[in-house]
C-alpha cells in the first residue's frame, strides 16, 4: 500500500467507543436517573412514583438504553465496513475477491482447455503409432517378399550357370 493510501486509510479508519465505556455511561446515567426519579413530586409534594416502582422502571430503562447503545455501536461498525466511502471496506474486499475468483476461473478454464488439447494430442499420437506399426508390419512383409523374390532369382541365376 502506498504512503498516501495508508494515510488516507488511517484518516478514514473508524474509531469506535469501547463497549466498557458505553456500559459505564449507562450505569452512571441509570444511577443519576434513579436519584432524579426519587425527587419527582407533584404540585402537592407527593411522590409521582412509589419508590420500588421507580427504581425498577429506571433500572429497566437504563439497561435497555445501555443495550440499545451497544447495538447501535455494533450497527455503526457494520455500516462503516459496508459503506463505500474509503479504500478498506467490505464492498471493496468483495470486489477484489470477485476479481480474484474470475482470474482463478479463467486460469482453470485455460487449464481444462490445455488438458483437453493434450488428451486429443495423445489420442492422435496413439493413432499415429498404431498406423506406424501397421505400416511397419506391411513394410516388413514386403521386405520378406522381396527377400524371397531375390532368393528365387539368385537360385534361378545359379541354376542357369550350372
Amino acid at each position: 500500500m502506498s504512503a498516501g493510501a495508508q494515510e488516507d486509510a488511517e484518516r478514514h479508519r473508524r474509531r469506535t467507543t469501547p463497549s466498557w465505556v458505553i456500559i459505564a455511561i449507562g450505569i452512571v446515567a441509570t444511577g443519576a436517573a434513579l436519584i432524579w426519579s426519587s425527587g419527582l413530586r407533584d404540585d402537592t409534594g407527593e411522590a409521582l412514583l412509589d419508590e420500588p416502582t421507580a427504581k425498577v422502571l429506571v433500572a429497566l430503562l437504563g439497561a435497555a438504553a445501555t443495550i440499545l447503545g451497544l447495538v447501535l455501536q455494533r450497527a455503526g461498525d457494520i455500516r462503516h465496513q459496508v459503506k463505500n466511502s474509503h479504500g478498506t471496506n467490505l464492498r471493496d474486499d468483495i470486489d477484489q475477491l470477485d476479481a480474484r475468483i474470475a482470474r482463478v476461473a479463467e486460469t482453470a478454464e485455460h487449464a481444462v482447455r490445455a488438458a483437453r488439447k493434450a488428451s486429443d494430442d495423445t489420442v492422435q499420437l496413439r493413432e499415429d503409432v498404431q498406423a506406424g506399426r501397421i505400416e511397419t508390419g506391411e513394410v516388413r512383409a514386403d521386405v520378406r517378399g522381396l527377400r524371397k523374390d531375390i532368393g528365387r532369382l539368385t537360385d534361378a541365376i545359379n541354376n542357369k550357370e550350372k
